[in-house]
């Protein structure tokens, strides 16, 4: 029975820890998308009293309506996106100790530093 090296368990162990990276930082993400539009659209119904536009670009709608739903929940999905995806590389570092995969420049000196465990 043939045993794996060391270098074969580097990269498996390398290798899982790129997939739960992708599922903890996308997950979140799309969490995060998923919850801001639904708020965006009760918030848009509440404010305007009928719902947001689905297709801004139709010429039914006013500009200055499609413009204004453009801006805000691009801007509101897009920071939702970034602060769960930030919290969830937080939490990668608190519990691994290191920055999650890839993202680090994989060129420069120093970019494969471990970081220490910071109590928050």
């Amino acid at each position: 029975m043939a045993t794996k090296s060391k270098v074969d368990e580097a990269k498996a162990k390398k290798a899982k820890g790129k997939r739960a990276w992708k599922m903890l930082g996308s997950g979140s993400a799309l969490v995060a998308g998923v919850a801001v539009a639904r708020l965006l659209d009760a918030a848009w119904a509440t404010a305007t009293g009928h719902k947001p536009p689905t297709r801004p670009e139709n010429p039914d709608i006013g500009g200055r309506e499609a413009m204004l739903w453009a801006a805000v929940s691009g801007m509101a999905i897009g920071v939702a996106k970034t602060y769960a995806t930030r919290r969830a590389a937080q939490y990668w570092v608190k519990s691994t100790g290191e920055v999650p995969p890839g993202m680090l420049d994989e060129g420069k000196p120093g970019s494969k530093r471990k970081l220490k465990r910071q109590a928050t």
